[in-house]
């Protein structure tokens, strides 16, 4: 029995703009959620026909396919909603494609019926993947990448330095430093900037202009060697640490860290997600179409 009950868990919510604004763009935005549904669960995709419908229902055992679009068009929204084999929860993906009338927005989000029912890997959907690689997103006039960045002068500084303290900035900013005379960032970089497009930046500096970065940031706020900081939104330089906090990989022996490198790109992953689902950016950004 698919289980969609109202006090599902949020773990995942991300809400971006679109340098472009036109009906293509939507459209296209449109076209990879259909390319995600057809590729999890080709069984819930409507006939070619029906996609252009303004209202579309699709129920399976086990799952359950919801379209919907407002009376102007402006509104878009996609829901899927499945349970897992052994029936213990269900896992509800809503995406959404709006023309706010100054901009596109695309969104996500994704809920869990019962975190409790088993253990369980939180990670952004794949569609968000694909919105940010096909569509020109942005967060707070900056780009939204797969891939990370790279600081390597003073104006390179002087642009990261900026978008930490930019109160436009929605998505947390993580900042990796590699130790001296070393390419040790503590995590890849690259893994990590895939595993979390769509629901942060990533940024690496070296040591020297990380340790100049505290005349701007904060000498107790800087990126640390090795060590992970995650500088989420509304950042200053007078704020609690522990609100912008080192991301050190949990109590392992070195073999065991060494045996599952991925360790701690799934920690970082995870405390965003977990960071996405407390933040208000997805109803800001749809606030003129709700």
């Amino acid at each position: 029995m698919l289980n969609t009950k109202n006090d599902a868990t949020l773990v995942v919510c991300s809400a971006l703009r679109s340098r472009a604004h036109s009906h293509d763009n939507r459209r296209r935005a449109k076209d990879l959620v259909w390319g995600w549904v057809g590729a999890k669960w080709s069984r819930l995709l409507p006939s070619a026909a029906e996609l252009e419908s303004d209202r579309i229902e699709v129920n399976l055992p086990g799952r359950r396919l919801s379209v919907s679009t407002n009376g102007d068009g402006s509104l878009w929204t996609l829901e899927v909603a499945y349970s897992e084999r052994n029936g213990a929860r269900a896992w509800i993906t809503r995406a959404v494609v709006a023309d706010t009338g100054e901009a596109d927005v695309m969104a996500i989000q994704t809920a869990c019926s019962d975190l409790a029912a088993g253990p369980t890997v939180i990670a952004p959907p794949k569609l968000l993947g694909s919105w940010v690689e096909r569509l020109e997103l942005e967060d707070g006039g900056v780009t939204v990448m797969g891939e990370p960045r790279f600081v390597q002068d003073e104006e390179g500084l002087a642009a990261f330095c900026e978008h930490v303290l930019s109160q436009e900035r929605t998505l947390p900013v993580i900042a990796l430093t590699n130790k001296p005379n070393s390419r040790f960032y503590g995590v890849d970089p690259r893994g990590v900037a895939e595993a979390v497009r769509g629901l942060a930046h990533v940024v690496c500096l070296t040591p020297e202009l990380a340790t100049e970065a505290g005349g701007r940031l904060g000498k107790n706020l800087v990126p640390v060697p090795g060590v992970p900081r995650i500088y989420g939104p509304n950042f200053s330089p007078d704020a609690v640490p522990k609100d912008h906090p080192l991301m050190r990989s949990p109590a392992a022996s070195g073999a065991q860290t060494a045996s599952d490198p991925g360790a701690s790109r799934r920690l970082l992953c995870q405390r965003v997600c977990a960071m996405s689902a407390n933040s208000s950016t997805y109803e800001d950004l749809l606030a003129p179409v709700l």
